[in-house]
């Protein structure tokens, strides 16, 4: 992580523990873990930090939106942005298994 990167978490950080209490709270029975959400929603960070366009819009809502943005699709099943030739997910493997078995119904 660049030095310019470090800075620009440490300023974030209390957004993304927000996002993950958030989503935490909302989707637990969902979810493997706190730790895997977390570590999930700084993943999405750093590929905000990478499709920053400043003379679209503000660094700060532009994370934000996309980390709500990109949460929301993982959570319907979606992989996680530039992985998908090795996928992760912060959901349990039940989710997983439940949401394939109602695709084919």
């Amino acid at each position: 992580m660049g030095r310019n990167t470090e800075k620009l978490y440490k300023r974030f950080e209390p957004l993304l523990r927000k996002t993950a209490k958030k989503f935490y709270s909302v989707y637990k029975s969902r979810i493997t873990s706190y730790e895997d959400l977390y570590q999930t929603i700084c993943y999405l960070f750093l590929y905000a930090l990478k499709n920053y366009d400043p003379d679209r819009e503000k660094l700060a809502p532009h994370i934000k939106r996309t980390i709500n943005l990109k949460l929301r699709s993982m959570i319907r099943g979606e992989k996680a942005p530039l992985s998908s030739d090795y996928p992760f997910s912060f959901l349990s493997k039940e989710v997983y298994s439940l949401d394939a078995h109602e695709s084919y119904l």
